[in-house]
């Protein structure tokens, strides 16, 4: 009866299985701390310098409360069985969430584990349509599939806001969320796209009730649409490892507190010795393996951590909740990290002079591309993450700069940048200190604890 899926999803998994990815190969892109902007090509507006012609760009909004990943993944084989190939047959709009979340084990598990509930609820406005399709919960967290549909092809689909309130009175604190973004299609303008909203909240969560609002801005629309839901399925509990293990990569301490798994994600909470001498950055290799050697690696896209201070964060991966292995381990062999007396780029606009920065002197060749003071990296490897976050002048005074660009120029070399705003606008003093957020410059161990 479900000849055909299981051909299509059997032969995902063999080409899943075929692929060859060196761990330390993998390139990750998490804005930590920051949200991913939406895309949109850059007006015509005359330079402040004479600069290259542009190449490919991916640009980036700056502050919030999590990280957003974009990432190569440790690519993992995803089992087809009869249930999963059911729900692909039978669930309305179930290839869409698949195509959505083939690379989130965690999520694929779910489904396949009838833990997927469909909501079905759509609203449409002059010719603008919004469903909400489906939902996957847990204590912490929503995981809300839609879809958006025009009468006649956009190119562009945006979701501006959303907001999500209790229906029943109870009251809840957002702690962090990742609408999804949709890249403009100018050369393929299409009717419809499909995406995943993730909305994660301070304390477990009580109510079952929502009202969730989302608004959408096209081509042609700019509507505001409104869906009432439930959570009718039983919402699995959360399991708990307390570790409080201590582990060392190259002199810098790190302890392990706790691994909690949730059938959304798994939470790995980590302390860093005040006393180390690196700025972390980010764990650029850190997964959960089983005694079969089964990998759950970092979320690939979405929230991918929570930093909760200056010596403390809470790391996302795929989750193996609906596993029981007999053992499992967590294995940390990769960190970005950078000496914390030189977690930061200091930098003459005026002259265009870079006057300090990391050892090694990846950076060079200051420059203007419009409001973005733009500079060359020097990586063989694309690197693509925003480097910087925040900006104080000579006096101490904060620089708002509220979006960052990363483009791979050439062979060997990563243009990055962030956006400033006109001397005469913010009246700053030179130089600037750029505080990095993250930056090619890694410690390396072989680090394996027991979880159970």
């Amino acid at each position: 009866m479900f000849k055909k899926e299981e051909q299509g999803l059997a032969k995902m998994k063999k080409s899943f299985d075929e692929l060859t990815i060196p761990e330390d190969k993998i390139n990750s892109a998490i804005l930590s701390g920051f949200q991913k902007a939406k895309k949109e090509e850059t007006p015509e507006v005359p330079s402040r310098t004479e600069k290259k012609p542009r190449r490919r760009r991916k640009p980036w909004l700056l502050p919030s409360v999590a990280a957003a990943v974009l990432a190569i993944v440790f690519l993992t084989s995803i089992r087809v069985s009869p249930a999963f190939a059911h729900y692909v047959a039978e669930l309305p709009g179930m290839q869409k969430i698949v195509d959505l979340i083939r690379f989130d084990k965690g999520l694929m598990s779910a489904v396949e584990n009838d833990y997927l509930q469909e909501i079905g609820i759509t609203e449409e406005k002059n010719g603008l349509k919004v469903t909400v399709d489906s939902v996957i919960a847990d204590e912490t967290g929503l995981v809300i599939f839609y879809t958006m549909e025009a009468e006649k092809k956009q190119s562009n689909f945006f979701v501006e806001d959303v907001e999500l309130t209790p229906a029943d009175g109870t009251k809840f604190v957002l702690g962090s969320s990742s609408h999804g973004s949709h890249s403009p299609y100018q050369d393929q303008p299409r009717r419809s796209v499909s995406s995943a909203l993730e909305l994660f909240f301070q304390e477990k969560l009580v109510t079952k009730k929502f009202n969730l609002s989302i608004k959408v801005t096209t081509d042609d629309f700019n509507e505001t649409f409104q869906f009432p839901f439930s959570i009718e399925k039983p919402v699995k509990v959360k399991k708990t490892f307390e570790l409080n293990e201590t582990v060392t990569l190259e002199g810098q301490k790190i302890t392990v507190k706790d691994i909690t798994v949730y059938p959304l994600r798994v939470a790995v909470h980590l302390a860093y010795d005040p006393n180390n001498s690196k700025k972390i950055f980010e764990f650029q290799d850190i997964r959960l393996v089983d005694e079969n050697g089964e990998s759950w690696t970092k979320i690939s896209n979405g929230i991918t951590a929570s930093h909760v201070s200056d010596n403390e964060d809470i790391l996302y991966l795929q989750s193996n909740y609906f596993k029981e292995p007999k053992e499992l381990y967590l294995v940390i062999n990769k960190i970005q990290a950078v000496d914390k007396d030189e977690a930061y780029v200091l930098v003459d606009t005026d002259k265009k002079e870079i006057l300090k920065q990391p050892k090694g002197s990846k950076l060079s060749h200051v420059g203007w591309e419009d409001d973005m003071l733009m500079f060359t990296l020097d990586t063989s490897e694309e690197f693509n993450y925003m480097i910087f976050n925040g900006i104080k002048d000579a006096e101490g005074k904060d620089i708002f700069g509220d979006r960052g660009m990363s483009y791979r120029e050439e062979e060997n070399k990563q243009m990055v940048g962030i956006s400033l705003p006109s001397k005469e606008e913010a009246d700053y003093k030179n130089p600037l200190r750029l505080e990095l957020s993250f930056f090619p410059a890694w410690i390396e161990g072989d680090v394996k604890l027991s979880v159970k």
